[in-house]
């Protein structure tokens, strides 16, 4: 049986924003999440990133970076 992951508030936050858009650039999910430091989001985002549920890309329309729901993280979504 999987196990339950658990995440922050502000991980869900991120998880959810990505997953009604698939990808968005990092400015974009902290304008959408609104994390109270900004350290707190980067450290949010790494903890996915070392779970695999979401991974980093070059944005194809800007020269930015983009967060990107993985496999392992649609899937950890539905559960």
């Amino acid at each position: 049986m999987p196990r339950r992951l658990k995440l922050s508030q502000l991980q869900r936050d991120i998880m959810w924003t990505l997953r009604e858009a698939g990808g968005e650039t990092v400015g974009t999910v902290t304008a959408t999440v609104k994390p109270l430091v900004q350290i707190e989001f980067d450290r949010a985002v790494d903890e996915l990133i070392k779970l695999g549920l979401v991974k980093m890309e070059s944005s194809t329309h800007h020269d930015k970076a983009e967060l990107v729901l993985t496999e392992t993280g649609i899937e950890a979504l539905r559960k």
